[in-house]
């Protein structure tokens, strides 16, 4: 029993162990422990209760000290990519008052000094001395250079009520320019609306998630997911799902405190924002109301967030934006008014009536009915005042949906709607305001009790959700989440019964499918081979429907993905220059960044804005070169890439010199990416690949010394592709550089 909890104390992952063990009349009692494979410290307690004499403790800590002869430690990254070459050091740290001498053995697996095998690999070293050994096994991930690509096609797959079954066909061509070996597809179904996201709770997002309003992309998804199991009745892994959801919102609940100020409003960085957010204060409240029949939420919390919104509610009713406002798209309806806003903070009131006067809520409403009735609402605030109305039961709600539908794009046959602030862009993949308008006139129209008009609408946002199960960014998620979890409930998923045969033959796939009233929730996923292009046949029969993904993921290499980035630039929304140069020496790169928005971009100004920095191989950002700015609010600095969190941009250019030193000895260095995009709208963006001359021509050999001279012999390594009947040239090794440094510890 005891070695089961000592397991995660082993590989480092746990600093205390704690077990518990019955003496009965035993005057008592030994457990077998196995130490830590290190040099350290460690303290043992004791605490015992008894019915007849009470509690009882160790009165001084037993210590034991746990060491070795010598150990090592390995000098290499946790990833390379493709075609750069590592150099490896090694160093011995001996315990031991005297000199001793090891024997050094390098073991790798698929690892030559330059790889060219995709995927994780083992490294092993050994060392022997006559006294003792060590041994040191590392991951390393080696990745596709270029840069990467990914494609979600989404399929609404019925099979009509008069029809006994039905076909179709889906197919992707990979561009000429794809990076060898970096191709990857499957194909996915589930049997619900909801499917891909109940599967993704906890990772429904690839961007960063680290202020107060991102953090709730792992909040408030959970709610509708409940809400959804509490109406459709009993389903498969309900408890499974219901015990994750719960954990991952108590979990979340207690960070989202921290951005809550003292004044009980919220902020996207709390304390060390000059004031609290209108809009991010009633999202939370909005979210924490909705949590409510779920888990425990303080009452204070609560009834001071109420409070700080209702100060500052305008004579009119209206509320007006006091904070940082991270939303672009709400930023961009304020420079027209206060519709969206009001709209905004009146949904949240409406969860729970309760926390708030009538006459706040009455005078809210009657503000938005009168700009409704007066016309030259922006179609983003329309969509939101439509919701709230509905919420409030207001007749006006079914006008704001008139004057939707008179303004609606059709694309396809389903109603659309454009923003003002809409990025000038042949671009088809919808934007994230687009998502968000869709979503809350579904709201509206489920309201009302409108399903048949919903239906068409329903389908095109059900065939906009990522691999991931999420959107785009927090905000379209989540109100895409919470419009499909009130329709997924009556989808009549009990009711399905489907086979689905699915083929390509020129890809060598072929597989089967089936869906009924104990599967719809699963997640069913096959791998597919890329060798080829793909064609897919689907073949259906039965009743019911499916949603179907096929999810491809390729890397394009970086000149050919310059010369898009060169046709595309007019496009783009930010301008964005990037310069590397190197100071004092090879060790130290000084990265500078420029960009402002353009013209084209539908807004003067922005939200918050992303600038994500990948990082060259074995370089890292310099120590004390993370401290946040007024421009930069925050940083998540992560092996690959950095991550910069800026307040805002407008036309006016800003540039950011990040200082970067080696880490790791790395030469051939291949390229890496900055993109900037603004947060709410991610489709406003710009992209650009960067290198070094010096660092991606600079061999092995820089690191050894002139002529590799300071590369050891007698080192010997074993690997399947330097064996001597391997003709292939790839795998040769130039050199490889072992440093070995003995340190003398005095014990």
């Amino acid at each position: 029993m005891v070695e089961k909890f000592w397991s995660r104390w082993m590989d480092a992952t746990e600093s205390l162990l704690w077990f518990d063990t019955s003496i009965s009349d035993q005057p008592m009692k030994s457990e077998k422990i196995t130490v830590p494979d290190g040099v350290t410290s460690l303290r043992a307690a004791a605490l015992v209760m008894s019915d007849n004499l009470g509690l009882g403790f160790t009165p001084l800590p037993q210590k034991l000290t746990v060491s070795k002869d010598f150990s090592l430690s390995l000098d290499v990254p946790s990833y390379l990519i493709r075609g750069e070459e590592i150099v490896l050091e090694v160093n011995i740290i001996n315990h031991l008052e005297h000199d001793i001498e090891v024997i050094l053995l390098l073991l790798t697996t698929l690892f030559p000094i330059r790889p060219v095998a995709l995927g994780e690999i083992e490294i092993s070293v050994d060392a022997v001395s006559a006294e003792a050994s060590d041994s040191l096994v590392w991951i390393v991930n080696v990745k596709p250079e270029g840069v990467k690509q990914s494609l979600s096609e989404t399929l609404f797959l019925e099979v009509e009520p008069l029809k006994l079954n039905s076909s179709t066909s889906i197919s992707f061509s990979f561009p000429p320019d794809v990076v060898p070996g970096s191709q990857r597809a499957h194909v996915a179904l589930v049997g619900d609306i909801l499917g891909f996201s109940i599967r993704n709770l906890d990772s429904l997002l690839q961007m960063p998630l680290d202020s107060g309003e991102q953090n709730l992309i792992h909040f408030a998804p959970n709610i509708y997911v409940l809400q959804y199991l509490n109406k459709s009745g009993t389903t498969p892994d309900e408890e499974e799902i219901r015990g994750r959801a719960l954990g991952h919102m108590l979990e979340v609940y207690q960070k989202q405190l921290s951005y809550q100020r003292e004044d009980g409003s919220f902020s996207p960085f709390g304390s060390s924002d000059t004031s609290g957010s209108i809009w991010l204060t009633a999202f939370v409240l909005k979210c924490f109301l909705q949590a409510k029949p779920f888990m425990q939420i303080e009452q204070s919390v609560l009834t001071r967030a109420v409070t700080w919104l209702l100060e500052h509610q305008g004579p009119q009713g209206e509320f007006r934006e006091v904070g940082k406002l991270i939303h672009t798209e709400m930023q961009e309806a304020l420079d027209s008014g206060q519709v969206g806003l009001t709209a905004f903070v009146l949904m949240a009131l409406l969860e729970d009536e309760s926390y708030a006067d009538p006459g706040n809520l009455s005078l809210a409403q009657s503000y938005l009915e009168n700009k409704v009735a007066s016309g030259g609402v922006s179609n983003y605030s329309l969509c939101l005042t439509a919701y709230a109305l509905a919420l409030a039961n207001s007749p006006e709600a079914g006008l704001s949906l008139e004057e939707l539908t008179s303004r609606a794009d059709y694309k396809d046959g389903v109603m659309l709607w454009t923003s003002s602030a809409s990025l000038e862009s042949h671009d088809l993949e919808p934007s994230s305001a687009q998502i968000e308008m869709a979503s809350y006139v579904l709201l509206a129209l489920y309201k009302r009790g409108s399903f048949v008009e919903a239906i068409q609408l329903l389908i095109w946002l059900t065939k906009q959700i990522n691999h991931i199960g999420g959107y785009r960014t927090t905000q379209d998620t989540v109100v895409a989440l919470q419009a499909l979890a009130c329709y997924s409930a009556f989808s009549g998923a009990n009711a399905i019964d489907l086979r689905l045969n699915i083929t390509a033959p020129e890809s060598q796939f072929a597989s089967l499918f089936s869906i009924n009233s104990s599967t719809y929730l699963a997640y069913q996923r096959r791998e597919m081979n890329t060798d080829t292009d793909i064609n897919l046949n689907i073949y259906m029969e039965g009743r019911g429907f499916a949603i179907f993904q096929m999810n491809i993921f390729y890397n394009l290499e970086s000149k050919a993905f310059s010369q898009i980035l060169q046709l595309a630039k007019e496009e783009e929304a930010f301008t964005l220059d990037v310069d590397v140069s190197e100071e004092k020496d090879h060790n130290h790169v000084m990265l500078s960044i420029c960009t402002r928005l353009k013209n084209n971009a539908g807004v003067s100004h922005t939200g918050m804005v992303i600038l994500d920095v990948g990082m060259l191989s074995g370089f890292s950002l310099s120590p004390g070169a993370a401290a946040p700015t007024e421009l930069i609010r925050k940083m998540d600095i992560l092996p690959e890439k950095l991550s910069l969190y800026l307040d805002s941009l407008n036309k006016s250019e800003v540039c950011i010199i990040l200082p970067l030193i080696r880490k790791y000895k790395v030469a051939r260095v291949q390229d890496a990416m900055v993109k900037v995009y603004d947060y709410s709208e991610p489709t406003r963006t710009a992209s650009r690949t960067y290198n070094s001359d010096a660092l991606h021509n600079m061999n092995a050999c820089f690191f050894c010394g002139e002529n590799c001279d300071r590369c050891r012999p007698g080192i010997t390594i074993t690997s399947p592709l330097l064996s001597s009947s391997n003709s292939r040239n790839d795998y040769s090794i130039p050199c490889l550089f072992l440093g070995v440094t003995a340190f003398f510890i005095r014990v």
